[in-house]
């Protein structure tokens, strides 16, 4: 069913254009500061990966990784890097690397990736689907001061590696329209889009915040049909990107298991630290039967329609 779901779309993807640039309506501020000395105590150990990572060792071939960082840093690129993490929830390796012109709200811990609505989002590991949540909404308004947002797309997708290259790390996806990995997501009312956004919805298994993680069951989750326990191979499609306002993008998040512990971490696993994705992993574009050197992530879209707007 996965692969129906990304020929179909794929062809409809390459129609829509990257409207905006970092993540919808973020506060205003100077970026982030004191971070290093966060990363310097994260990083005083050995740390557990072994795989190639920004804090161990490069891949072997290095021709192969990174290659499309360039056009991802391009403005007229069809599909872009946006907003990175807040520095300060970055606690092992870099805690740069995202479009220096974006400044992340306090507390952001994922990186955004500008993509046309509908674009296919493709597993970067194998990974088992442990926990979603629907916030989607028709559109959002904290308070009657504050500009409305719509459309509002919020379905969050969180996986678990079973890779053995990297044991333990969690992946979230955020702001996706929808996914394979819910039969009935939009089908069922209760599974369907809130007309006003209020941080809740359909919700089953683990979901990975800043400082802990939840494990629960909310609003009738059933309704939405999940497929959780689902292996996901490398390159298999999780979900397709949404759009918040004229921007339309989704949202990254990596947590990697360290030695060291996690200062920020309240409840949960203490190992486990968010990193700045772009520069903490190295990263390669999919094609079935390419090999990927250990730790190798694959980049979360199909490289071939990073493309042009130009």
């Amino acid at each position: 069913m996965i692969t129906i779901f990304r020929s179909l779309i794929i062809i409809g993807a390459t129609l829509f254009m990257v409207m905006g640039c970092g993540e919808s309506s973020p506060p205003d501020g100077e970026p982030a500061i004191g971070a290093p000395e966060i990363q310097a105590t994260a990083t005083a150990n050995p740390t557990t990966p072994k795989s190639a990572s920004a804090i161990t060792d490069p891949p072997d071939n290095l021709s192969v990784v990174n290659t499309m960082h360039d056009a991802l840093l391009n403005s007229s690129s069809a599909i872009r890097f946006g907003t990175q993490a807040d520095p300060l929830t970055v606690t092992l390796g870099p805690t740069e690397g995202g479009m220096p012109d974006y400044s992340a709200y306090e507390g952001k811990h994922s990186m955004n990736i500008q993509m046309p609505l509908l674009t296919p989002v493709l597993a970067p590991v194998d990974m088992e689907f442990v926990g979603f949540k629907n916030r989607s909404a028709t559109y959002r308004q904290d308070s009657p001061n504050q500009n409305r947002m719509e459309p509002f797309d919020d379905l969050e997708l969180c996986f678990e590696s079973v890779s053995a290259d990297w044991e333990a790390m969690v992946v979230c996806v955020y702001h996706l329209r929808t996914t394979p990995l819910l039969e009935s997501h939009l089908a069922d009312d209760d599974c369907g889009l809130q007309e006003r956004w209020d941080g809740g919805g359909a919700e089953k298994g683990r979901i990975y915040y800043l400082e802990n993680s939840s494990d629960r069951s909310e609003r009738n989750p059933e309704s939405c049909d999940p497929l959780l326990g689902t292996i996901l191979k490398r390159g298999d499609v999780l979900g397709f990107s949404g759009q918040v306002d004229q921007n339309p993008h989704s949202g990254f998040r990596f947590k990697v298991k360290s030695s060291d512990k996690n200062p920020l971490t309240e409840e949960g696993d203490p190992y486990l630290h968010w990193v700045q994705p772009k520069p903490f992993f190295y990263w390669q574009c999919f094609e079935p039967g390419v090999e990927f050197e250990a730790g190798v992530l694959a980049y979360p879209f199909d490289c071939d329609l990073v493309g042009s707007t130009e």
